[in-house]
């Protein structure tokens, strides 16, 4: 992120946006940036961004996913639920901030965070999307919490969102986005995954109108499976997404569930906690509503699992977020 003046202007040659888990949208936000002219193992500093959410303080749990476009950083919450169930509301949106309030707010002040609070509106959306899809089956625990108890609160509670959710419907994890050149916003999916066991990515059309008309609805369009990653023994899903420029993508795929935590996912599948951390490439056709299409595994992280962000600099460096336990950590494959 940031252009080359503000880079230079703050003596940094590179700055990645990222976003905290499990914390609401005006405290997810941090830079990690790079000294210019030091080595790309020293001199790097990680920075929070303060933000103001105006009326949707405090509304919005579980920031996942960011991606750049335009000079505004995009942030999306999961708009899944805790592990036990149900779908949480609060985890149902999409916000946006300028690069120019990050800058300024890293100078005193905050960040202008605009929220669009989709109340289950996007989990619609996706779900009608991949209606065509061989999804994995959802299982009768994950069913039970995620979907029944969703609905069955809903009703109880007279809530705003209530029929947005249906008893067919499957949950939806987002953990990664990135945009295609036309501004289509790439979501990738960690869950649900194909029913062979691959990841899925759902093309959200109208990112902008959702800022620009507040009665405007997320149209979900084309549907992507990378074909060659992920398998019916170990299902894989997103982790991260990135781009270094028109329709080439680099993306982390991992487990669907962390094990040991007592994930609905994984009760229901314990075979979604094997697949291992991969950085793969791969890249979407133009010319094409969607389908399968191939990758190649750029890096195996071995025994490492928890990797959550991937960018590939101007010097084809990939630096990787990785979220251990009580830090985040960052690491760079420096290429040759």
């Amino acid at each position: 992120m940031f252009e080359p003046d503000v880079l230079a202007r703050h003596g940094w040659d590179r700055a990645f946006i990222t976003v905290l888990d499990e914390a609401v949208a005006e405290d997810a936000l941090a830079i990690l940036v790079h000294a210019a002219g030091e080595p790309l193992d020293e001199a790097w500093e990680a920075m929070r961004v303060p933000a103001d959410a105006g009326a949707s303080a405090g509304k919005t749990e579980d920031a996942e996913a960011c991606a750049s476009r335009n000079g505004f950083v995009y942030v999306v919450g999961s708009q899944f639920g805790k592990k036990a169930g149900p779908l949480n509301a609060k985890r149902s949106w999409i916000a946006r901030v300028s690069e120019a309030s990050i800058e300024s707010a890293l100078a005193g002040g905050r960040a202008d965070l605009e929220v669009v609070r989709f109340r289950f509106v996007l989990h619609r959306a996706i779900n009608d999307a991949l209606a065509d899809v061989g999804v994995l089956a959802l299982g009768p625990l994950g069913r039970q919490a995620y979907v029944e108890a969703t609905i069955a609160k809903g009703a109880r509670d007279a809530k705003r969102w209530a029929g947005r959710i249906q008893p067919t419907d499957h949950p939806i994890n987002i953990e990664a986005a990135e945009f295609r050149p036309d501004g289509r916003l790439l979501l990738g999916l960690r869950y649900p995954v194909t029913a062979d066991g691959h990841p899925i990515l759902v093309e959200l059309e109208n990112v902008d109108e959702l800022f620009a008309d507040p009665n405007a609805v997320p149209r979900c369009g084309n549907v992507w499976v990378l074909g060659d990653v992920g398998s019916v023994e170990a299902p894989a899903g997103f982790r991260a997404l990135d781009t270094t420029g028109g329709d080439s993508f680099d993306a982390v795929i991992g487990d669907l569930d962390a094990s040991g935590k007592s994930a609905t996912v994984l009760a229901d599948h314990p075979e979604g906690a094997l697949a291992a951390s991969e950085h793969v490439r791969f890249e979407l056709p133009q010319d094409s509503n969607g389908g399968v299409v191939g990758s190649k595994v750029v890096h195996h992280f071995g025994d490492i699992r928890r990797v959550e962000g991937v960018s590939v600099d101007h010097e084809g460096h990939a630096h990787y977020v990785i979220d251990e336990e009580g830090h985040v950590a960052l690491r760079t494959l420096v290429s040759d």
